[in-house]
């Protein structure tokens, strides 16, 4: 099987999982809108998952591995646009290079923002445009590697009841991925899984 072929199979794949998945995105009392972009790339015969590393100057979250988004602007037409206006103006991603997939369920953070993941797919090589404050390092982890259960991590925080919430996360070279970039993560793995996606031999070696 040709890599073309390969690529173009996985998506349409995971673009007909994403439609054929009943979707929960309910609006929450109080909670703010986001939206985030999930960006893929294929190359090397394998699929990675592009993130960012947070700069020392935004406001939260600094140093932290995030997917590029923010909050929903008045200008913004729907949730999927505000995800690629942000990746534009935090990755220099423009979007219309961007194959949009569909979308993820809703995602409440611990800021009470009420987070609307999209999938989209990239292409490679791409030129990235990191002139953005917000951004100080682009990262890209191997789709395969997020399927192995060796790099799971899990952390725990006391809710205000007292009880205990255990929140998965992924470990990556020295990169720890976790908070709500680690459950939106864990939710697309588990789709991906769904798929019964089998990994290219060039990535299991």
């Amino acid at each position: 099987m040709s890599i073309s072929t390969e690529s173009e199979i996985f998506i349409a794949s995971l673009k007909h999982a994403l439609a054929n998945r009943e979707s929960v995105f309910d609006a929450i009392d109080g909670a703010k809108l986001a939206s985030i972009l999930i960006p893929l790339q294929f190359h090397d015969s394998k699929w990675n998952v592009i993130l960012n590393v947070r700069s020392q100057h935004v406001s939260l979250h600094q140093g932290e591995i995030a997917f590029p988004g923010g909050k929903l602007e008045d200008d913004d037409e729907n949730m999927f646009s505000c995800a690629l206006r942000e990746t534009w103006e935090e990755m220099g991603i423009s979007p219309n290079t961007v194959d949009v997939l569909g979308n993820l369920d809703g995602v409440l953070t611990r800021t009470n923002y009420l987070v609307f993941p999209v999938v989209g797919v990239i292409p490679h090589p791409y030129e990235f445009d990191t002139k953005s404050k917000e951004v100080e390092e682009i990262i890209e982890i191997p789709l395969h590697s997020l399927m192995d259960d060796e790099v799971l991590r899990y952390e725990a925080r006391l809710n205000p009841d007292g009880s205990l919430l255990k929140r998965v996360a992924f470990a990556h070279e020295k990169y720890l991925v976790f908070g709500a970039t680690a459950w939106i993560l864990s939710q697309f793995v588990e789709i991906v899984k769904s798929m019964n996606y089998i990994r290219p031999l060039q990535e299991i070696k």
